[in-house]
Parts: C-alpha cells; sequence; structure tokens
C-alpha cells in the first residue's frame, strides 16, 4: 500500500489542523480578531511617526492631542490583545476568563470613546493653527467646536458606560444598550459632521487658487469615513444587542472597533502629509514669481530700465501678475515695485511673516503693491 495514500490529505489554507499561533475553527474566530487589531497598531504608530518625522520642527497641540489619542489607542489594542488570551472569540470559555476577558472590553470600550475624541480635538487644533491668526471670528467658531466636541466626548464616555457592571459585559447586556450606542454614534456623528464643515469655511476666506483650497478641503475629507466605520460600529452592537452576550458573539462589535480607532486616528494626521504642507505653504498662495533679492527696508525691487519695443512682450511664470504696459516714446524710464507684507493686526515692513517668534505655520498674508515709474532721461534714440 502506498505510505502516501493513509496520510490525510490537508488543505493549506485550512487553520483548524497544525500549530497555528490563531486557528480559526467553528468554535474559535478569534484570528480575525488578532490580525486586525495587529495591522490597526501597526498603522497607528507608523502613521503617528511619519507625522513626526515631518513636523518635528513646528510641532504643536495638534500634534500632542494626536500623540496623547494614539498612546490611548494603543491601550485600547493592548485590552484586545489581553482579552484575546482570556477567551475573546472563542467558545466555551471558563468562568474566570470570562469575567477578566468582559472587564478589557470593558475598559477598551472607555478607551476608544476617548482615543476618538482626543483625534477630533487634534483636528480642530490644525485647523485653528492653519486658518485663524488674528481673525477673532474665525478664532471664536473653532474654540466653539472644540468645545462642543470635549462636552461631547465626555457625554459619550458617560452614555455608553455609567451604570453597566464591567464584570458581566459578557454574560448580560446593559439595560438600554441599543439606545445607549445610538446616542454615542449620534454625538460622533454631529462632531464629524462639525469638523468637515469647519475647513470649507475658514479655507474659502484664503487669497489661494481654487485648485489649492480645493486639495485642502479634500485632505480634511477624509474625516468621512470615520462616520461610515461609526454607523456600522452602530450595527453591530445592534445585533450583538438583540442576540445572547458572550465572547464569542461580541467578536464583530470588536473587530469593527480597531477599524473605527484606526481609522480616525490615521485620517486626523492625512492633513499633516509633506506634500499638503507644501501646497499650503507655496508662495502662500499668491502667484509671485519674484526671485530677485530685495534690499533697504522696505523690500524695494528696482527693474531694469524700459524701453520701446514694436513687439508685446508676453507673460511667463517668472513675471509678477502685477506688471504694467509702458509706452515710451524715446524716454527712458526706471521704475520700482515696493511691497509691504504684513500678517492680520500687525503689520511690517520687511517682506517677512511675522509668526510671533513661532514655529506654526500661518496661512494668512495681506500684500501691498506699489509701481512707481521716474523719468531717467530725455535722450531720444
Amino acid at each position: 500500500m502506498d505510505p502516501a495514500e493513509t496520510e490525510p490529505m490537508v488543505v493549506p489554507w485550512d487553520t483548524s489542523v497544525g500549530n497555528r499561533f490563531a486557528p480559526y475553527t467553528p468554535n474559535n474566530h478569534s484570528a480575525v480578531l488578532w490580525i486586525v487589531a495587529l495591522l490597526g497598531l501597526v498603522y497607528v504608530v507608523g502613521v503617528l511617526l511619519i507625522r513626526v518625522w515631518i513636523k518635528i520642527k513646528v510641532l504643536g497641540f495638534d500634534d500632542w492631542f494626536i500623540a496623547i489619542s494614539t498612546v490611548v489607542g494603543v491601550g485600547q489594542s493592548i485590552t484586545m490583545l489581553k482579552g484575546l488570551g482570556k477567551g475573546l472569540g472563542q467558545r466555551p470559555v471558563s468562568d474566570s476568563d470570562e469575567v477578566s476577558a468582559a472587564k478589557l472590553v470593558f475598559a477598551s470600550r472607555v478607551l476608544l470613546l476617548i482615543s476618538l475624541y482626543l483625534a477630533k480635538c487634534s483636528s480642530v487644533f490644525l485647523l485653528r493653527r492653519l486658518f485663524v491668526r488674528h481673525d477673532r471670528g474665525n478664532s471664536l467658531i473653532c474654540d466653539l467646536s472644540l468645545g462642543f466636541t470635549i462636552l461631547c466626548g465626555i457625554a459619550a464616555v458617560f452614555a455608553g458606560n455609567v451604570g453597566c457592571p464591567s464584570s458581566s459585559a459578557l454574560s448580560n447586556h446593559c439595560d438600554g444598550q441599543i439606545m445607549r450606542w445610538s446616542i454615542v454614534t449620534g454625538l460622533d456623528v454631529i462632531t464629524e459632521v462639525v469638523a468637515l464643515i469647519l475647513p470649507p469655511y475658514l479655507v474659502w476666506q484664503l487669497q489661494m487658487k481654487s485648485t489649492y483650497k480645493l486639495r485642502v478641503i479634500a485632505a480634511f475629507c477624509f474625516r468621512a469615513g470615520t462616520i461610515v466605520f461609526s454607523v456600522i460600529y452602530l450595527n453591530s452592537w445592534v445585533h450583538y444587542s438583540n442576540g445572547a452576550p458572550s465572547p464569542f458573539n461580541i467578536l464583530p462589535v470588536l473587530i469593527w472597533q480597531q477599524v473605527l480607532l484606526a481609522w480616525s486616528l490615521i485620517s486626523a494626521t492625512i492633513p499633516n502629509l509633506k506634500a499638503f504642507l507644501q501646497s499650503l505653504s507655496t508662495n502662500w498662495g499668491i502667484d509671485w514669481g519674484y526671485t530677485t533679492h530685495a534690499y533697504g527696508t522696505n523690500g524695494t525691487f528696482e527693474l531694469s530700465e524700459i524701453k520701446r519695443s514694436t513687439h508685446t512682450a508676453s507673460r511667463t511664470e517668472s513675471e509678477a501678475p502685477y506688471a504694467a504696459e509702458a509706452r515710451t516714446n524715446g524716454t527712458k524710464f526706471k521704475t520700482e515695485v515696493t511691497t509691504n507684507e504684513f500678517d492680520r493686526g500687525h503689520r511690517t515692513e520687511n517682506g517677512s511673516v511675522g509668526s510671533g517668534g513661532s514655529q506654526d505655520l500661518i496661512i494668512r498674508k495681506d500684500t501691498q503693491v506699489v509701481v512707481e515709474t521716474h523719468r531717467a532721461g530725455t535722450s531720444l534714440f
């Protein structure tokens, strides 16, 4: 008899056999949560490191908030990994492991909400940092949005967890569990909508090309994915609440919880990508093409003499958009362009963008242009 015929044939993707870290069997679905939790952890930490590398010299409150949010998110992932060791996604589970897993799931829900709202606060701080300088109206709008987000975060934490015993989270459904998480999702969606409305409102007031404005708005629109995942997360809670509570049945809820958290943290960093920041800082949204260095105390540019010509010079990208056409009758002229640049509320005469000694990237700059023409001589051609 052929020995090969007596050996059972094993399908390579059958995880129910062999020595595997997390097998997938009818009574053990923990492998899916292992994969999602670990991938989310890697992506979130990696994106944070990229953000720090990009903005190492211009870190602000938005960066500190997202860093704290990431730390809290990492803590949430750790509770998931520890819960997997206690039987999450498996059946049957001992009573002691079920109680331990229930406490870890309860802690993960609290950490999830804290991390989500810290990421929202980071986005508001970024908007305030980029688009608000001395504009009291926009500053007040951002401050009110920040305060509203904080209040909603506190309300969400209390609504989703107060009155629910942590030790019995996997053995009994909490009272009004569907209503609780409907409120949490509603607050989450409202705050995200506010965060999506702010960028178009603030950006459209800037003096920059429409393509730049749309690029900026598009970068902040990635937050819309958080709304989608939040609604899916609520749907998983509804399905779980309508069934029997157990460490095995709660697995879909925990999977979407990891997806929601990872996307929230990643989307809060997308507007900080290097290409996006470069598009904001390029000439501060003004189509200037001068490469000549200014001299003097008022940033005066001395241009060359203008002579009569029968041909009209075409404007190139290196010419100023405000160049005037000069026509002469045998007379030479000398033209000077003086620029006075100042921030709102604080004027400077050296043509620099003041930032109050900080390294913040402020997109708010006004420029005055004065073109003076002086007669240089009366000689004829």
